[in-house]
């Protein structure tokens, strides 16, 4: 990156940081307000898409306290989807609060998973339910804007083997011998757009899988847990790499927005650490797929 692209970059970024100061402040009371008008749960427009859509995600009991405002701002999106699915560990689903459980009666689809398998438990049981479907990843912390989804089914263009995400890191390699450079080394939160196999999406913010795009291996949940236990989003990369997709950022990019209060221990946090984090990980799936070994 030239010295004038990384200080357009970080400045992009600043810029649309503090963007994001009054939405964080705000996002909870729109909800609700939009939540009182439901106008989108009657005007939604066509997806456009071939197959059904699906939204997954999942939660843990830690984070139920405002789970109901992300399940909220799932629903209001201005574009049609078919199911909205909370995949829960059998057990935590008697816990949920009585603010989840109502919004069953609005598109919400809670569906139990006998094995608690972390974050895996958002798109695995997902892709073996619907195996002919568009799944669309989100996580339980997040407010979504009401265009979100439609930027994402808005840019697929008939091509089953294109991902597209909302946001990606760029991963970085070291110039002289094209290995990969350490996690914290990565282009956060970049501009590019690509397509470009370097793109780390990032499945909380939200990206789409277009029917088969992960391939077969994908649903290996053993092998996957094995490889890269606490990061799910490394295993769907490695899956799209294997299954040479094309990679691809949609909309402009803007500040993620977390809810005030929520909790819950975070796996980006822990993926962070040098000893068993996302390094660790990814050069485990490396030494088994190979997936760096074209020079890409």
């Amino acid at each position: 990156m030239s010295i004038i692209a990384n200080i357009k970059y970080l400045w992009l970024r600043k810029y649309k940081s503090i963007a994001g100061i009054y939405l964080k402040k705000t996002a909870q009371q729109r909800v609700e307000k939009l939540w009182q008008e439901r106008k989108n749960l009657l005007n939604r427009t066509s997806n456009q898409l071939n197959q059904p859509l699906m939204i997954n995600l999942t939660s843990f009991p830690a984070r139920f306290e405002t789970l109901h405002l992300t399940l909220k701002s799932l629903l209001l999106q201005n574009t049609n989807f078919d199911r909205l699915n909370l995949w829960l560990f059998e057990p935590d689903i008697n816990k949920l609060p009585q603010q989840v459980l109502e919004l069953q009666n609005y598109g919400l689809s809670v569906m139990p998973v006998p094995t608690d398998t972390r974050s895996y438990k958002k798109l695995i049981p997902a892709l073996n339910e619907f195996p002919n479907a568009f799944h669309v990843t989100a996580d339980d912390d997040i407010y979504y804007r009401e265009n979100w989804l439609h930027a994402l089914t808005s840019e697929y263009q008939g091509n089953d083997n294109e991902i597209l995400c909302w946001r990606a890191h760029r991963i970085k390699k070291d110039k002289k011998t094209n290995q990969v450079l350490p996690y914290r080394k990565w282009e956060p939160k970049t501009e590019v757009r690509g397509p470009d196999p370097l793109l780390f999406f990032t499945s909380g913010a939200g990206v789409l899988f277009p029917p088969g795009s992960l391939g077969e291996q994908a649903k290996d949940q053993t092998l996957a847990t094995k490889l890269a236990p606490y990061a799910d989003d490394l295993w769907w990369y490695t899956m799209a790499r294997v299954n040479n997709c094309s990679i691809r950022r949609v909309g402009n990019n803007p500040k993620l927005i977390t809810w005030k209060g929520s909790k819950g221990e975070s796996l980006w946090t822990f993926n962070k650490q040098e000893s068993g984090g996302n390094d660790q990980q990814l050069a485990q799936l490396n030494a088994h797929f190979n997936i760096f070994t074209d020079g890409k």
